[in-house]
């Protein structure tokens, strides 16, 4: 069912460096607005009624932020003594809140995303047929650092392309099955296991994003206000949570 998401928020965010001190990165404001909640926004948007976030760095300011949360029901799974890596964090998210039959969304909370009008990230049928996991990509800007992927006929291929991965995905939770909960993995590494297997696909995200996880991004935007670029039910998400 088209209605669950995970949200990835126990980083360090050491590539922040002095922001993240005394702030976990997800609650970095934004135009006074918590970095995560731009994809809270985008979550409610498009149909989900529940979801999990997993805490590690900073994790009782984190979670005192996130309890006041009340758009839909949000779980806390928190990451203790360790951090559990992006695979681990869902995988045993999973074991604590849902199973491994879930399907859901990914969406990283360092990307705002500004999608066209009526974009919807879930797969149709065929895509569900085809796939366990649909990653959406965008071209790699010119100077950009980022992990370069192929798209061949629709499926990702770990191989320098001119595409990148920009954290908004749809998985399958039974992709995770051989992880143990409680272990730190790596989700990039399930990645690479579904495309050799060919069941990784690729689709172009079809808008504008803006990548908030490195320092010097997150502070050229952090007054910037983006209301305009986000929709009319903006401004009523933001009445909702205050």
């Amino acid at each position: 069912m088209n209605d669950k998401a995970f949200f990835p928020c126990a980083g360090f965010g050491t590539r922040m460096k002095e922001w993240t001190k005394e702030v976990p990165k997800p609650l970095l404001p934004i135009a006074g607005v918590p970095l995560v909640y731009y994809s809270f926004y985008w979550a409610k948007r498009w149909g989900v009624k529940e979801g999990i976030a997993n805490s590690h760095y900073l994790a009782e300011e984190l979670e005192k932020n996130l309890k006041k949360f009340r758009t839909f029901p949000l779980r806390i799974s928190r990451e203790e003594p360790r951090i559990l890596g992006t695979g681990g964090g869902i995988r045993t998210a999973l074991e604590r809140f849902w199973n491994l039959e879930e399907e859901f969304l990914i969406l990283n909370p360092d990307f705002i995303l500004f999608p066209d009008v009526g974009f919807s990230p879930w797969p149709t049928l065929a895509e569900k047929d085809a796939y366990d996991c649909i990653l959406y990509l965008s071209k790699i800007p010119p100077d950009a650092n980022y992990t370069g992927l192929s798209l061949n006929h629709d499926k990702v291929e770990f191989s320098p392309g001119g595409y990148f991965y920009i954290g908004l995905s749809w998985i399958r939770g039974e992709c995770l099955r051989e992880l143990s909960p409680n272990k730190p993995y790596d989700l990039a590494d399930t990645f690479r296991k579904l495309a050799k297997q060919g069941r990784l696909g690729g689709r172009i995200f079809p808008g504008e994003w803006l990548d908030l996880g490195e320092k010097e991004f997150y502070e050229a935007a952090r007054n910037t206000d983006f209301g305009n670029k986000l929709g009319s039910e903006w401004k009523e998400f933001l009445s909702t949570v205050a």
